[in-house]
């Protein structure tokens, strides 16, 4: 083969390889067998060439526009958090409004991959929850209605997670929903303690879930992961939640603990094939 037929295929398969039109050792394969073996002793010598390079033990940082405007915004955004409290209330509702629905924004503009989107997406969501807390607080709401107000946020973190490829945020919102549900029965059980009210507050829930979970797997595994998940964490809502009752007997409470590690071991197991393949590219588990 002449060197300008030989030429014009190797550069074809670079090409092939920086648009990853095929595997990369695939390329390199292709490179060896057209070019005897030159193109791999070419590859390896650049490589280790540009390993020895020498790099200067000081630099001067480049003075970036972004980086000027992050740090900008970070003394912006410290400046208010130390004095929050200097405001009137109304400035506070706005700047906390301003700041959740900007950073939902910019979660939302940002690459899905990013570290950027998972950071603004986090900081809208706690500033969602945390800052109307805040000001509901201030304005005398009582518990029930700050709870209402946390189911509305665990519900806008459902969906952000859903719209926006999150999975964690939805997973966090049903772990919330769960939490406030525990209160609201907390609430009713407190005085009037009674194991099969517990067990029958938390085990319908659980079940729905798991149930939810399993039928969901074909229309979105993602949304069935987090569904079956949250199922298995409720099966101990009721113990979690007798804990801190006193009437509840801590020997019965232990016994029910046996047997809901029993169970949730056992589903874990049974359906390792199921849930596997959401953390793993492997071949499923024998």
């Amino acid at each position: 083969m002449n060197e300008q037929r030989k030429k014009i295929i190797t550069s074809e398969i670079e090409y092939w390889r920086r648009n990853n039109l095929l595997p990369s050792h695939y390329c390199d394969f292709l490179l060896n067998l057209y070019t005897e073996g030159e193109a791999a002793g070419k590859e390896t010598r650049n490589q280790a060439s540009a390993g020895f390079e020498a790099l200067p033990a000081f630099s001067l940082p480049k003075l970036e526009m972004k980086w000027v405007t992050i740090a900008l915004f970070m003394v912006v955004l410290l400046y208010l958090a130390f004095h929050f409290t200097d405001f009137t209330l109304t400035m506070q509702m706005t700047m906390i409004g301003f700041l959740t629905l900007m950073f939902y924004v910019l979660g939302f503009m940002k690459e899905k991959s990013g570290i950027s989107s998972h950071l603004f997406l986090g900081l809208a969501s706690m500033l969602l929850a945390l800052g109307g807390v805040y000001i509901l607080g201030l304005y005398g709401f009582d518990h029930t209605e700050i709870v209402l107000y946390m189911v509305a946020a665990c519900i806008i973190w459902y969906l952000t997670g859903i719209l926006a490829d999150k999975r964690y945020l939805s997973f966090c919102a049903l772990l919330g929903l769960e939490g406030l549900y525990g209160w609201f029965t907390f609430q009713k059980s407190y005085t009037q303690f009674a194991w099969w009210q517990m067990e029958a507050f938390w085990l319908p829930i659980a079940i729905l879930l798991i149930m939810l979970g399993l039928v969901w797997k074909r229309r979105q595994e993602k949304t069935s992961a987090i569904l079956f998940f949250s199922g298995i964490l409720a099966l101990f809502g009721a113990e979690v939640e007798s804990f801190f009752i006193p009437a509840a007997d801590e020997d019965l409470l232990l016994y029910f603990l046996y047997i809901k590690i029993f169970i949730a071991s056992f589903l874990l197991l049974s359906l390792k094939n199921f849930w596997w393949p959401w953390f793993s590219n492997q071949q499923p588990l024998r």
